[in-house]
């Protein structure tokens, strides 16, 4: 019998409604989201780009090679309060275990706050 890789990811629905705000506002609600658990790392929540408030995102041309994902491509989220340069990323090359997460995104920085609420 096959044993389980110990080191391949966890994906999974994440229960609930995720609200993701940026400089206290909201910029995208999903009831679509993702949770990545890997082995010592901090859970990642990814949304659908369709979940995202639109006119928000602006491409950029950082990338980042991830162990696991592959490249990461970044976009700057760009509101009327505020910008926030490379904090929002995708995986758009995503495969085998991570293919679930390929083309969602998933956000980082000081100013972004991720909640989850019942549906």
């Amino acid at each position: 019998m096959a044993q389980a890789n110990p080191s391949a990811p966890e994906i999974a629905p994440v229960a609930g409604r995720v609200h993701v705000c940026f400089d206290d506002a909201e910029i995208a609600s999903s009831v679509k989201a993702m949770r990545l658990e890997r082995k010592g790392a901090e859970p990642i929540i990814f949304v659908p780009l369709d979940d995202v408030h639109p006119g928000i995102l602006e491409a950029s041309d950082t990338t980042r090679q991830d162990d696991g994902p592959g490249v990461a491509h970044f976009y700057t989220i760009k509101t009327l309060t505020a910008d926030g340069a490379d904090e929002a990323w995708y995986y758009p090359y995503a495969d085998g275990d991570y293919a679930p997460i390929r083309d969602m995104l998933t956000f980082g920085g000081d100013r972004v706050e991720l909640r989850v609420s019942e549906v």
